[in-house]
């Protein structure tokens, strides 16, 4: 027996049934449908058979949220599971840990004695159609790597249990139908931010995509604390630094002097690192980005500058390095909510004009910068509490 499983975030089982019966057009289906849970067997010949187990979510989705049935418990697993993986290409790894929280159906294929020629045709087919991705075990069709490993919908690596990758970038596409809350919910401040945002961006020339759901309403969204917002800034004020060169025995000094404890993991492995490569190198410098927004939402800045340069070092270090960490947070406040979900409402939309203008291989509108809208809008998500995700895991999906 040879078998796989392809994940898709489209509920698309009738078009399953069509692709099977177009690449077998002689065979009868049987066909068990269980609600959730689907099966369907296809003997193509007395010595060649195939079933799909198909199952899907409770409640259609684009975030992992709760464990609320099968699969939703399955997905939880596959994302730890490639969490702990090696990552050759992290950028990938953390796009395709978001694909997986977005997915909706599980087909699992079993083929008997082996996936012939037209069972091939049938994987190859549902997983381009269904945008999907496919796990499975090293066979005579699946050779990309000698253990358990991930495929993307052109068959192509995504990562294996050695973290090795053979893709540069991942798309991650989502239904509005899983994904907007009903337009009947939104709140007036959320339509109005919304509505606020698009005029500001037709006026700089950025592209607008007004099927872009709201971000949440002042009502229901949580803000970071602001004992949380001062740890990571102090952290992040360190890592930006120690990328920017600066010597680890002075950088030592400011987290005695300022009571710096709150580094994440990957933060006190860059803290820790004797030398840092240029890939982590520049990981570390363009927090001096993040650091900014959390400065501005301590009120240490009146306004986020326009995007189309990166902030002021300098102004960003000493509005926190200068004074001592009693004097600095004795003289902060956080803004308010509305204030915060304006920035991030409008960030988010210019985050998703950089990523359509990279896709279509054309320059972004107004002059704005990719990498700084991507710090911003990773910083803010992180103060809302965006999926609830810890700094290092946050995603900024648009």
């Amino acid at each position: 027996m040879e078998n796989c499983t392809i994940y898709s975030h489209y509920l698309e089982f009738q078009k399953i049934l069509g692709v099977i019966k177009s690449i077998l057009p002689d065979v009868k289906l049987e066909v068990d449908d269980d609600g959730l849970e689907k099966r369907v067997a296809v003997k193509a010949s007395e010595d060649s058979s195939f079933q799909l187990n198909y199952r899907e979510r409770k409640t259609p989705s684009y975030k992992l949220e709760e464990i609320e049935c099968g699969l939703t418990q399955n997905l939880a697993g596959m994302v730890n599971f490639v969490q702990s993986l090696p990552a050759g290409n992290t950028e990938v790894k953390n796009k395709f840990i978001y694909k997986i929280m977005s997915m909706n159906c599980e087909m699992s294929l079993m083929a008997e004695p082996e996936i012939t020629e037209a069972f091939e045709s049938i994987i190859r087919v549902l997983v381009q159609d269904l945008d999907g991705f496919i796990f499975a075990q090293p066979n005579h069709l699946f050779t990309k790597s000698e253990t358990q490993h991930f495929l993307d919908k052109n068959f192509n690596l995504i990562i294996d249990l050695n973290g090795n990758c053979e893709i540069d970038d991942l798309e991650v596409n989502v239904n509005a139908a899983y994904m907007d809350e009903p337009k009947e919910n939104y709140t007036e401040d959320q339509l109005a931010r919304k509505s606020k945002s698009g005029e500001f961006l037709e006026e700089k020339g950025i592209a607008v995509n007004e099927h872009l759901p709201c971000v949440p309403s002042q009502e229901t969204v949580e803000v970071r604390t602001l004992q949380e917002v001062l740890d990571r800034a102090y952290a992040l004020l360190v890592i930006a630094a120690k990328g920017e060169g600066v010597e680890q025995e002075h950088l030592g000094r400011v987290v005695g002097e300022k009571n710096i404890n709150s580094f994440t993991e990957q933060e006190q492995f860059i803290y820790n690192a004797e030398s840092l490569t240029d890939e982590q190198r520049a990981y570390a410098t363009w927090r001096y980005e993040s650091l900014y927004v959390l400065l501005w939402a301590l009120g240490k800045f009146d306004d986020l500058i326009y995007p189309d340069n990166i902030c002021n070092v300098s102004d960003v270090v000493s509005s926190i390095f200068q004074p001592t960490r009693e004097e600095f947070e004795a003289s902060v406040q956080l803004r308010t909510k509305a204030e915060i979900l304006d920035a991030l409402d409008m960030t988010y939309r210019m985050h998703w004009a950089c990523v359509n203008a990279r896709i279509n291989g054309r320059e972004v509108g107004g002059a704005i910068m990719p990498s700084v809208i991507y710090e911003r809008h990773y910083a803010l998500n992180w103060l809302t509490h965006f999926m609830d995700q810890p700094w290092d895991e946050v995603e900024t999906p648009t």
